[in-house]
């Protein structure tokens, strides 16, 4: 649902009116049936005719007197006049010396290089920002409308982009919060990209402030919970990546901490991420809140609604109108 509210909530109360005013038409009906069969003594139906649709009459009535009112409440629902409306995101991609691991197809950072493919499909009014992060965050690309820019400028990064080695999930996410508040999105959204490994352990605190700040933080989980070395390259070869005791370096999906960083962020978690995740994320959520975020925008005109309950109302009393008070007996000759 696009966030369904009403211009004019102070005529709620006409709601009210219409309950009594049933309720009063019911009384008086009843008072009026009472004194027809006193006066033709149990032969109304032969004199007047049979109610058949006195009911009916009375149900589009009541139904008319609801739907004009819910008319004169404004209801608005879905985005107004304007550019079209779609999400802004900024997606911070892990480029750490972990995301070279092959428990995602055909590596972890290429399975998220995928998935910001994915985001750069996202439509009229989407717009997208990347951040690359490891030990630190860099802006790679502010939020902007050419998409396809920012899928390229992804699909370049390599894992040990960024110069500082580790990984700071805190640092990505503030970094895309600012990038956000520069590219002034009303109701923006941070997806963090990663295999969820945080040396500094400030990625739920950031996504807290980042929810404080009204961006929310989901995060897709790239790797797998068994694990995988780090191959790394070496003299005529491939080798795996070793510790400072000579051991190889297996590194896992770490489910539980990005799953408190969405919690924290109010967002979602998905891992491991395939393309379909990406685009339920999109279609189920991201574009939602966005349209929802435009109802509000006080600098867009808000889509009107209230012409499809007067219509209706119109409608109902119509059929009101065509139905017959009353139908005559057909006496059946002897």
């Amino acid at each position: 649902m696009n966030d369904l509210r009403f211009l004019v909530p102070e005529w709620w109360p006409a709601l009210l009116l219409v309950i009594a005013a049933v309720w009063g038409g019911s009384a008086l009906g009843k008072a009026a049936a009472a004194r027809r069969a006193a006066r033709f003594h149990g032969r109304e139906d032969a004199v007047c005719g049979r109610g058949a649709f006195v009911r009916a009459r009375a149900a589009c009535a009541v139904a008319a007197a609801v739907c004009a009112t819910t008319a004169m409440l404004r209801p608005v629902w879905g985005p107004g006049d304007g550019a079209p409306v779609g999400p802004q995101v900024v997606l911070c991609l892990d480029v750490s010396r972990s995301m070279d691991a092959r428990d995602a197809a055909p590596t972890r950072l290429a399975a998220a290089q995928r998935a910001v493919e994915v985001f750069a499909l996202g439509g009229p009014g989407a717009r997208l920002g990347l951040v690359l992060h490891a030990g630190a965050a860099r802006l790679a690309a502010p939020l902007s409308d050419d998409l396809p820019s920012v899928a390229a400028i992804a699909r370049t990064a390599f894992a040990g982009a960024v110069e500082r080695g580790g990984s700071d999930l805190g640092a990505a996410i503030d970094a895309g919060a600012a990038a956000l508040q520069r590219g002034r999105a009303a109701a923006g959204a941070i997806v963090v990209l990663s295999d969820g490994e945080d040396f500094v352990g400030a990625g739920v605190d950031a996504a807290r402030r980042s929810r404080t700040a009204g961006f929310v933080v989901h995060c897709l989980g790239f790797g797998s919970d068994a694990g995988s070395k780090i191959v790394v390259a070496a003299d005529g070869g491939e080798s795996y990546l070793r510790d400072t005791n000579g051991a190889d370096v297996v590194t896992r999906l770490e489910r539980e901490h990005l799953a408190a960083v969405a919690a924290a962020g109010g967002g979602r978690f998905v891992a491991p991420a395939a393309d379909g995740d990406v685009v339920r994320l999109i279609e189920e959520t991201l574009v939602p809140a966005a349209r929802a975020a435009a109802v509000h925008d006080e600098s867009r005109t808000p889509a009107h609604r209230f012409q499809w309950p007067l219509l209706a109302a119109l409608l109902l009393w119509m059929l009101r109108v065509a139905l017959p008070e009353r139908t005559p007996l057909l006496h059946r000759r002897r």
